[in-house]
């Protein structure tokens, strides 16, 4: 089936001030749960301090360099969508997608992000079978989507002047995981927009501004406003509404509990030399295989506290 542009659907831009990734992970779910897919798409656009995001089903130890990122306040989270990890800092910018779920389409998104991005900056993007966007084989991009009975969301990330030194360093996983049950990122080059423009300065906020307004063009129709906690700033074809903090309706707490990021995780060992293991399952140490460790049963897997015990 073709995708395109839902016909007489009003849109919307949602703008997010806010640079927690806890918060705007709870606005993203939270309009997933809440808006109204039958007449408006929506565009939501966020940027965060440096963090890194985890897809639903995969194991943040496995993915993350742990230790390095409580060491650098780098926080971790886990997204409702599948998928794998990507770094997030003030260089890089997040686009959510939202839609019914007949009009869900992220090849049409990412088509859309490259035509408007290359027509305006000559990049050379180009998008692939996997929803990603990238540049002379390096990707700009991290891709997953969201469905749900009412509606669906497909989001990516978007490097435009990200450090990449940083993405590189934390996003270092424990190499002496031995099993795990859990999704695996697929390792891929990566590069900055910015630096593939020779006559157009490239930075987050021109990015958005081009995209949120190429995104409004596409539409042409008006509707009723939806009944939602911000205002429109201005009136195009379509409402573009700033968010500054959460409401008291969007619910925040679940996505920065232990139990949500690191109580999730799929079964998995660690060996930790000289035939040792440590069975691990949601997080929580399930079996040891050396009587040394088995004070550590029942409780959270912190491979630092096991190697001082050895």
């Amino acid at each position: 089936m073709a995708c395109g542009v839902g016909i007489g659907r009003r849109p919307h831009v949602i703008l997010s001030n806010l640079r927690c990734v806890y918060q705007n992970l709870s606005l993203e779910n939270w309009l997933l749960q809440n808006w109204n897919f039958a007449r408006s798409d929506c565009l939501l656009v966020y940027r965060n301090k440096p963090c890194v995001v985890i897809g639903r089903f995969q194991n943040p130890w496995r993915e993350v360099n742990v230790a390095e990122a409580r060491e650098k306040g780098i926080d971790i989270a886990r997204r409702v969508s599948g998928g794998g990890t990507v770094y997030h800092d003030l260089g890089n910018v997040n686009f959510s997608f939202f839609t019914d779920k007949p009009s869900h389409c992220p090849a049409k998104n990412l088509t859309f992000l490259a035509d408007t991005l290359n027509q305006w900056a000559d990049l050379g993007l180009k998008t692939n079978k996997r929803h990603d966007m990238s540049i002379e084989e390096a990707k700009v991009t991290g891709s997953a989507s969201r469905i749900i009975r009412t509606g669906s969301f497909h989001h990516c990330t978007l490097l435009v002047t990200s450090s990449l030194s940083s993405l590189s360093s934390v996003l270092q996983g424990d190499p002496y995981i031995t099993t795990s049950i859990a999704t695996a990122s697929v390792p891929s080059p990566v590069t900055n927009l910015a630096s593939h423009s020779r006559d157009v300065i490239l930075t987050p906020g021109h990015v958005i501004s081009h995209v949120t307004s190429s995104y409004l063009a596409r539409y042409d129709v008006h509707f009723p406003e939806p009944e939602l906690p911000w205002k429109p700033e201005q009136d195009t074809a379509g409402d573009v509404m700033v968010v500054d903090a959460l409401p008291e309706s969007v619910d925040e707490p679940e996505h920065k509990t232990w139990d949500w990021v690191f109580g999730r995780t799929p079964k998995f060992t660690r060996s930790f030399g000289a035939g040792m293991e440590v069975m691990v399952d949601k997080g929580v140490v399930v079996e040891v295989s050396d009587r040394r460790l088995e004070e550590v049963i029942g409780t959270p897997f912190d491979q630092t506290t096991i190697q001082q015990m050895l």
